[in-house]
């Protein structure tokens, strides 16, 4: 297993990368493209002004968000070398590959749009995180009328200038393909809300070190209690919101439930504020089948002004309630499939 170097930035300021956690929930969120066109400080940064560099590859990524056609424009967001991991793929994509699967996109999800809504990024600019939503019109599996998809994508960017040296974006794919084909399974059917809960206990912050033992053990108490006055965990399935630690506890117990055997190793952390994304990387093995899949998170922590901590998840389930046949259908109505080499 690639064992990833973690680093840690405190931010002063806030950011996002096009396609691909979430629901389109954080659609009622205010226009970060049109703040960033018109002022020298979006106010989404309450903490500060956005690194030059990051301000300019954001009103890139809008610009091309708002003309997703525009494929030179899209990859002009990328370095020569710059590459792309992404849920579904066993390792980073190349400039070529890149350039096939959003150019298929464009094609097969007719009127798709891109929006970045919000954004951390570290004080030297290196490292965002970045929310975008994601829409358009695709044909479901099967008969019938082409249905509209709506989903939410969290990307994490290493810069160099105002370009994407590597990226990895984090996201549910059950989110766009579900409504596609309503027969997928989700993960997260019913769990309990708990909408009375209390917030959790005050706890102390967790190591990194901790956190990771947490998350490879799958210790669902220590991963619940590590969150400092837990009010609220959302995340795939759960965009509307479950509030407290047990109906957290009882989330993360639906997804222990099929998959087993975590290697996560710690990525890079943004701190903005009151905000702090940190990022996982590593693989896991689904109780299912046993297959080994390439597994990532993205944990990010709000805390509000009276020290409670709201925490969102984002992460993908689709190899964890589909079959890799189907898995392979489902991305072969969006994202092409590897060349075959000529015999």
């Amino acid at each position: 297993m690639q064992r990833i170097r973690p680093l840690i930035v405190v931010a002063t300021a806030a950011a996002l990368l096009p396609i691909g956690s979430g629901t389109a929930s954080a659609s009622a969120q205010p226009s970060l493209c049109a703040s960033v066109a018109t002022a020298p400080a979006p106010e989404h940064s309450a903490h500060g002004a956005l690194h030059p560099k990051v301000r300019a590859f954001l009103r890139a990524y809008c610009a091309w968000g708002e003309a997703p056609a525009d494929i030179p424009k899209y990859m002009a967001l990328f370095t020569p070398t710059g590459t792309l991991m992404d849920t579904g793929l066993a390792e980073p994509i190349g400039r070529e590959i890149i350039e096939a699967q959003i150019t298929n996109v464009v094609k097969r999800v007719e009127k798709y749009r891109f929006e970045p809504l919000s954004v951390s990024a570290s004080p030297d600019g290196r490292v965002a995180f970045v929310k975008a939503r994601n829409t358009g019109i695709v044909d479901p599996v099967g008969p019938g009328l082409p249905v509209a998809v709506d989903y939410v994508t969290m990307h994490r960017l290493e810069l160099s200038g105002a370009q994407v040296q590597q990226g990895r974006r984090f996201w549910d794919q059950t989110d766009l393909f579900r409504p596609l084909d309503p027969k997928l399974p989700d993960l997260f059917a019913g769990p309990d809300r708990n909408t009375s809960a209390g917030p959790g206990p005050a706890r102390p912050e967790q190591s990194v070190r901790e956190r990771k033992r947490a998350w490879n053990t799958q210790d669902i108490d220590a991963l619940v209690d590590g969150v400092n006055r837990l009010t609220e965990l959302t995340g795939p399935g759960a965009a509307k919101g479950l509030k407290g630690p047990e109906a957290a506890r009882a989330y993360l117990g639906k997804l222990f439930g099929k998959v087993r055997d975590l290697e996560l190793e710690p990525g890079n952390t943004v701190r903005e504020g009151r905000t702090t994304h940190r990022e996982w990387v590593g693989h896991a093995i689904v109780r299912s089948d046993g297959r080994e899949v390439s597994f990532g998170i993205v944990e990010r922590f709000t805390r509000d002004g009276r020290g409670r901590t709201g925490w969102d998840l984002s992460f993908d389930t689709l190899d964890l309630v589909a079959t890799p046949k189907q898995i392979e259908d489902l991305r072969g109505l969006i994202f092409p499939r590897p060349a075959t080499p000529a015999s």
